[in-house]
C-alpha cells in the first residue's frame, strides 16, 4: 500500500465520517477507475454504501452492494497464489471485511444466520492474513470486533459453550488496530465506541465521542451513541442537546422517517426527565407534520414510540 493510495483512502474515510457520502462515492468511483485490480476501491465504495444504509436505517442499493463485495473478493482471489506474503495478507484482510460487510447486511436486513455463517468467514479470512504477515495491525480491526461481538451476542452458542467468551481479546486487538494500523485507527476507535456502550462505560462513550467529533464535526454516527450514553447517565441535558443536534442533520434527508421518530422520541423522554412536560407535549405534536409520509415499514418498526408520541402530543 503506497502512500498515494493511502492518503486517498484516508480521505474517503474523513469524507465518511462527515457524512460526505456523495464526494466519497465519487472518490472511489476515481479510485476504481485508476486501479480496477486493486480490491481496495470495491471494497471501500461497499463500505461507503453500508455506512449510509446505517446511517438511513434503510437497505439502500443492496444489488450495487453485493456486487461490490463479489469484486472484492474476485479481485483479491486472483492474487492469493502468486503474491508476496507480505501483499497476501493484504488480500486476507480485503476477503475478510467483504464477508464482515456482508455478515453486517445480513445481521441488519437479511438472515440471522447468513450473519453467522459470513461471521466465521471472516474470521477465519483475517486468520490467514495474520499467517502471512503478523505485523499487519489492521487485520485486528476485523478480528477485535469479531471477537468481541460474537461473545457479547453469542447468546445460546455461548450458554452451550460452543463459543467462548472472547471480550477481552477483542477489545485489545481493537487497541493494537487503533495504535498501530495503516488505514484501520479511526474505524478502529469508532468500533470501541460501540463496545463501551454495550459495556454501560458511559464515560468513555462521552470522551471519545467528543474526541471524533471535534475531528469530524459535520457527521451524524458519533452522535448517535454520545446522544445514547448522556441519557443513560442519566445526563438528560446533554443528551437532550445532542438529539436537538441529530435531528436539525436527520430533518434533512428524512428517509424513512426511522431517525426522525428516534429523536422526537428522546427528545420528549429528555423534557419529561427534566420536568417540562409541556415542551415535551408540545414537540411531540411536531409528529404531526410528517406522520402520513411514514412508511408502513417504519410505522411497524417503531410503532411503540409512535404510540408514545401520539399520546403525549394529545394530553
Amino acid at each position: 500500500m503506497n502512500s498515494a493510495k493511502t492518503h486517498i483512502l484516508n480521505l474517503g474515510q474523513e469524507l465518511l465520517f462527515n457524512d460526505r457520502f456523495t464526494a466519497v462515492d465519487s472518490l472511489y468511483d476515481s479510485y476504481i477507475e485508476t486501479f480496477p485490480d486493486d480490491p481496495v476501491g470495491y471494497l471501500f465504495k461497499a463500505a461507503a454504501l453500508m455506512g449510509e444504509m446505517a446511517d438511513q436505517e434503510e437497505n439502500l442499493n443492496p444489488e450495487v452492494f453485493r456486487h461490490l463485495l463479489d469484486s472484492t473478493e474476485a479481485t483479491a482471489t486472483r492474487c492469493l497464489d502468486t503474491c508476496s506474503n507480505k501483499t497476501r495478507a493484504w488480500m486476507y484482510l480485503m476477503l475478510g471485511h467483504a464477508r464482515a460487510y456482508r455478515s453486517l447486511w445480513e445481521s441488519r436486513f437479511g438472515s440471522l444466520l447468513q450473519a453467522i455463517k459470513h461471521g466465521f468467514a471472516a474470521r477465519s479470512a483475517y486468520s490467514e492474513g495474520l499467517k502471512a504477515d503478523s505485523c499487519l495491525y489492521d487485520l485486528y480491526l476485523g478480528l477485535g470486533s469479531y471477537h468481541y461481538w460474537k461473545s457479547a451476542k453469542g447468546g445460546l452458542l455461548r450458554w452451550f459453550r460452543i463459543l467462548r467468551n472472547e471480550k477481552d481479546k477483542g477489545i485489545t486487538e481493537l487497541y493494537l488496530a487503533a495504535d498501530s494500523s495503516l488505514l484501520s485507527r479511526e474505524a478502529a476507535r469508532s468500533a470501541l465506541v460501540w463496545i463501551w456502550l454495550d459495556k454501560k462505560e458511559y464515560d468513555s462513550v462521552i470522551t471519545i465521542t467528543r474526541e471524533l467529533l471535534n475531528k469530524y464535526p459535520h457527521g451524524k454516527s458519533f452522535l448517535w451513541p454520545l446522544a445514547t450514553a448522556c441519557y443513560r447517565n442519566k445526563d438528560y441535558q446533554g443528551s437532550l442537546e445532542t438529539f436537538r443536534r441529530l435531528r436539525l442533520r436527520v430533518i434533512t434527508l428524512p428517509g424513512n422517517y426511522y431517525n426522525l421518530i428516534e429523536c422526537d422520541y428522546y427528545i420528549c423522554c429528555c423534557l419529561e426527565k427534566l420536568e417540562k412536560r409541556a415542551a415535551a407535549r408540545k414537540h411531540a405534536q411536531m409528529m404531526n407534520r410528517y406522520f402520513d409520509a411514514i412508511p408502513k415499514t417504519t410505522r411497524h418498526q417503531q410503532r411503540t414510540k409512535i404510540v408514545y408520541l401520539t399520546r403525549l402530543a394529545r394530553q
